[in-house]
C-alpha cells in the first residue's frame, strides 16, 4: 500500500498582474523617470519578493503568508504596489495558493 500523501496548509501566494496601458503623458514621463520594468525590479529588491517572474505583459510575484491570510497578505502587497506607485503600471488579476513557492503551474493554468 502507498504512503497517503500529507495535507498541506498554503505557505505562499503566487500573485499574478497584468501591465496597465500607459497614456501618452505617462510614457512620456517614462522617458524622463524610468520604465516600469526597472522601477519594478528595485520595488522586489526593496520589498525581499520571494520570487517573481515576467512575460509577455504579465508579472508574477511570490509572497510568504507569514501566518496571515492569503486575502491579508494580498491587501498588503497591494498597499505596498500602491505606496509605491507600481499601481500605475501593474493591476492585479489573480493569485494562486501554494505550500512550495518554487512550484508554479504552467502559465496558461493561471490566466
Amino acid at each position: 500500500m502507498s504512503e497517503p500523501t500529507p495535507i498541506t496548509e498554503p505557505t505562499h501566494t503566487h500573485t499574478i498582474w497584468r501591465k496597465r496601458e500607459l497614456s501618452r503623458t505617462q510614457k512620456l514621463i517614462v522617458k524622463v523617470k524610468g520604465t516600469p520594468e526597472s522601477k519594478t525590479n528595485g520595488f522586489i529588491i526593496k520589498h525581499k519578493i520571494y520570487w517573481n517572474r515576467q512575460w509577455d505583459d504579465k508579472l508574477r510575484l511570490t509572497m510568504p503568508l507569514k501566518g496571515k491570510s492569503p486575502e491579508e497578505t494580498l491587501a498588503d502587497l497591494g498597499a505596498l504596489m500602491q505606496d509605491e506607485g507600481m499601481d500605475q503600471y501593474w493591476k492585479y488579476e489573480t493569485q494562486v495558493l501554494t505550500d512550495d513557492p518554487r512550484k508554479v503551474e504552467k502559465v496558461e493554468q493561471i490566466k
